[in-house]
């Protein structure tokens, strides 16, 4: 990203709840978020408070349809969640066993090409701090060093000979469209979430959630080098390496869709 205004940032940060336990913490990750976005040259929106699961697709909704985006965007989103039908973040007014909840595929939506046309071939991140189901990761022994790979161990890979259009196939039924050149609609994307599907997500009550305590650590670090997938896969590394509590781990997880490398540069203006 090399335009002076980088973008603009909105955070969602779910504290209280009517029926599901206070998110002892959040705070800290919010505040920690804004400093570290305004420090890379966004503009971070004044924050979204304890939002029903209604009023958090109508703040997302608004966001992604506004005029004034830059380079990139950035929605934080700090909350309960759950894994029903996907990812599904609660609102305030949640409850164990449902309720109040917010589908994450229809965040995505929001931000397609045709529903928000500023931020058209515009990267755009998606940072998730929420559980993601009940299940608890406690892990395995560490019995030997990793085994990482390098370019040199898989260039004796030869690439896939490319199939043509008659061989590509999709698993749901065809729709047959006219022949024109187009891009898909829900592209340019990358979303990190603290954990794996079915899993907690662990959050301290004085220093903030494990995931984003880590990804503050990297980004402030080496957003200045590195491009988005190298942060956050260090940040995984960070999150997996050094924290555990009674016995339990987490692992994050990120999914991409930009079709070329994203850097902060927050150097780039001086």
């Amino acid at each position: 990203m090399e335009g002076k205004s980088r973008g603009l940032c909105l955070i969602i940060n779910n504290r209280i709840f009517h029926k599901l336990n206070e998110r002892k913490g959040t705070d800290i990750d919010s505040f920690n978020l804004r400093c570290l976005f305004e420090g890379l040259g966004f503009s971070v929106l004044p924050e979204k408070k304890d939002q029903t699961a209604r009023q958090m697709a109508e703040d997302l909704q608004f966001f992604a349809t506004r005029p004034d985006h830059g380079d990139c965007s950035v929605v934080v989103i700090l909350s309960h969640g759950t894994w029903r039908n996907g990812d599904e973040v609660y609102g305030v007014c949640g409850e164990p066993e449902g309720g109040d909840t917010l589908n994450f595929n229809s965040v995505l939506e929001m931000f397609g090409k045709q529903k928000a046309p500023a931020l058209k071939n515009k990267p755009k991140l998606f940072i998730v701090q929420a559980c993601r189901g009940s299940k608890t990761d406690f892990g395995v022994s560490r019995d030997k060093p990793d085994s990482g790979f390098n370019d040199k161990e898989t260039s004796h890979l030869k690439p896939m000979t490319a199939l043509s259009v008659a061989q590509d196939e999709s698993d749901a039924q065809p729709v047959v469209l006219p022949m024109k050149e187009k891009d898909p609609d829900l592209g340019d994307s990358i979303v990190c979430r603290s954990t794996m599907p079915g899993y907690k997500s662990w959050r301290n009550e004085v220093r903030g959630s494990w995931f984003i305590q880590s990804l503050i650590e990297v980004f402030m670090n080496n957003a200045h080098r590195d491009n988005i997938l190298e942060l956050l896969t260090e940040v995984n590394c960070l999150v997996a390496r050094r924290y555990q509590a009674l016995g339990a781990k987490q692992m994050p997880v990120f999914e991409s869709s930009l079709i070329k490398a994203m850097y902060f540069n927050p150097a780039a203006e001086e």
